[in-house]
């Protein structure tokens, strides 16, 4: 796999791969397999911070402003750690922020990920052992021995009807759960730990069964032959650590938090990996500061996640914050907000009525828009003609590291990437406008004193693209290491859409 002569087993075996032919076996119907749980238990969008400073209130602006936020589907915590950790040093406020999932799993992980950071004294130790039950299928062995019974007397993990409970000496939380919810911690907490054998058994007939080999070796086809040795590492350790540092004896035991309460994978083998998250560049740089070179990409995504849980860690102690976590339907949450009078009414990035921050936006994430509007994706016969060739010829045009199409088979992994890349150099703007229109977006707006900005200031228009440009810009490429981070080492479709709404008459 190391070589730069490595194929993919469809290549050197001269046949379809499966995910062309969608073979019973390896979709699991001849078997009936599931190859895992398939739960989305971390992101596949980079993390963004939702205030963005520098483009919206400014530091002098916003160093000693209170601050309300509501993270309304928080899957996990990296958009709230990359915005906690984005405000400036100074910062004097009070920061009240609002976590709420309908998926039982992903809140109990986020308080007990925000319990470890709180109770444990060593920052540097908080952080570690949080990245691991984050991303790690097997824990260290203090995990068992020094962690545990610290969640096991944690008031943030017993305080579960709404009323207050100290997580640091400036941080409070307010968890206020359904039964479900209250449930799944208390059995998870409580149960016998997994045998190490069947976890490993469960990691390997999930994430690389044989079966599944030409999905996998599909997103290895595209990589640069070290980064294929690090993600398939990573599959087979099922450990988020630099390359050559897994220790099977150092980390055995199996994390409850990623496995059900029958013990099935709650990942499955097509699961968005723990780098689709973060900034790729920031990883890269977090990895040369610790002297690892960039061929060790799980090397750097660790250094970089454990500098940005020490940083959210040492906030949460210094910050006066108060959180409130919820487990309910996004669609119910005002209604639930509104008959909990402790917590936050408006907010600073997500509520208009909050009227002394001319800033305050809802920033809103649109991934998959393009099931109903189906002319938002060049592969879809509703896409304008030409769109294809347009594509085609800007895709060629961009010429960084771009195999010639004409000499490759239909099976070639370099062509099918290709393909899959096209969505790139395709505009979804208008497409986007008209599923907009279609579904009275803008008309619902203005019923709610909202309206769209045009060009965005917290997070770009899409994927890739640059902060600040139109909405119909493409994602940026200008050299041949942007080409490799955006098309090939990228598990994004391309189609997502980011839009922030403010209240009219705010002008920004």
């Amino acid at each position: 796999m190391i070589s730069k002569s490595w194929y993919p087993a469809w290549v050197r075996e001269s046949r379809k791969p499966a995910f062309v032919t969608g073979g019973r076996k390896a979709t699991g119907l001849q078997t009936k397999q599931r190859f895992g749980k398939g739960m989305g238990l971390w992101g596949n969008m980079t993390a963004i911070d939702v205030i963005n400073v520098e483009n919206n209130e400014g530091t002098q602006g916003i160093h000693n402003k209170d601050l309300s936020l509501a993270f309304i589907a928080c899957g996990d915590l990296r958009n709230v750690i990359r915005t906690i950790n984005g405000l400036p040093e100074n910062y004097s406020g009070t920061i009240k922020i609002v976590l709420n999932d309908m998926n039982p799993m992903a809140v109990c992980r986020n308080l007990i990920i925000l319990s470890i950071l709180g109770i444990i004294e060593d920052v540097e130790e908080a952080a570690e052992h949080a990245l691991h039950l984050w991303y790690s299928i097997f824990l260290p062995v203090s995990f068992l021995t020094h962690v545990s019974p610290l969640l096991a007397q944690a008031s943030t993990l017993k305080h579960l009807d709404g009323t207050p409970a100290r997580l640091t000496s400036s941080t409070t939380t307010y968890t206020k759960w359904r039964l479900d919810s209250i449930r799944l911690l208390f059995v998870q907490m409580s149960k016998k730990d997994m045998d190490y054998a069947a976890a490993k058994e469960e990691l390997n007939s999930t994430m690389n069964a044989p079966e599944r080999i030409d999905y996998r070796e599909r997103q290895y086809a595209s990589l640069r032959p070290s980064h294929r040795v690090a993600l398939d590492a990573w599959r087979r350790s099922g450990m988020l650590l630099p390359f050559g540092a897994i220790n099977d004896d150092r980390m055995s035991i199996p994390n409850r938090w990623l496995f059900s309460p029958v013990g099935d994978l709650l990942l499955n083998d097509g699961s968005s990996g723990p780098l689709d998250g973060w900034d790729y560049d920031e990883v890269v740089k977090a990895g040369r500061q610790h002297g690892t070179t960039d061929d060790n990409l799980m090397g750097g995504l660790f250094f970089y996640v454990k500098a940005q849980l020490v940083e959210f860690s040492e906030r949460l102690r210094r910050f006066k914050i108060q959180i409130y976590s919820y487990d309910h339907d996004a669609r119910d949450l005002p209604r639930i907000l509104k008959s909990d009078t402790s917590s936050p009414q408006s907010f600073d990035r997500i509520e208009v009525s909050n009227i002394g921050n001319p800033h305050a936006a809802v920033v809103g994430h649109f991934m998959n828009w393009t099931t109903w509007k189906k002319s938002g994706e060049i592969t879809s016969p509703m896409a304008p003609p030409g769109a294809v060739n347009r594509a085609t010829e800007a895709m060629m045009a961009c010429k960084h590291d771009m195999p010639d199409r004409f000499y490759l088979s239909d099976n070639h992994p370099k062509r099918l990437k290709m393909s899959a890349s096209l969505e790139i150099f395709y505009d979804t703007y208008v497409a986007f406008q008209e599923y907009f229109k279609e579904e009275k977006a803008d008309t619902i707006a203005r019923k709610g004193g909202l309206k769209c900005r045009r060009i965005n200031k917290i997070v770009p228009h899409r994927p890739f693209a640059q902060l600040g440009t139109s909405p119909d810009t493409l994602p940026y490429i200008d050299s041949s290491e942007r080409w490799y981070r955006v098309a090939l080492l990228s598990n994004s479709t391309f189609c997502e859409r980011y839009v922030e709404w403010v209240r009219i008459g705010t002008g920004v």
